[in-house]
């Protein structure tokens, strides 16, 4: 299991996440494990995929969420466990991503 840096920004993060609706994640791409669905969310960020991603839950949301290598979330996709054999890519919606950055930045300014 990856471990989350503690940095003012991930708290910033989760604090958002947090505030971010169920119904606002979509998602229909389906791998037969987590590390197929990590190393998918990896190349489409700009991580480059140079390196094996990992993954940890975080208290109070749902699904897993890929943590980068220095240790900063990558909050605009998570991991769904479907069934046996069955783990689901969501992202953001756009709608979401707006609410997600516009509460980042206040959270941020807070701290």
């Amino acid at each position: 299991m990856a471990t989350i840096a503690q940095t003012l920004e991930n708290n910033a993060r989760v604090k958002s996440l947090k505030k971010i609706a169920q119904t606002k994640w979509v998602g229909n791409i389906i791998h037969e494990n987590m590390d197929k669905c990590l190393w998918a969310i990896n190349f489409y960020s700009n991580n480059s995929g140079h390196y094996n991603p990992t993954a940890t839950r975080i208290d109070g949301l749902t699904g897993w969420f890929m943590i980068n290598q220095d240790g900063s979330i990558f909050c605009e996709a998570r991991v769904i466990k479907e069934e046996e054999k069955q783990y689901k890519i969501e992202y953001m919606t756009n709608e979401a991503w707006n609410e997600f950055e516009n509460l980042y930045c206040k959270f941020i300014e807070e701290i």
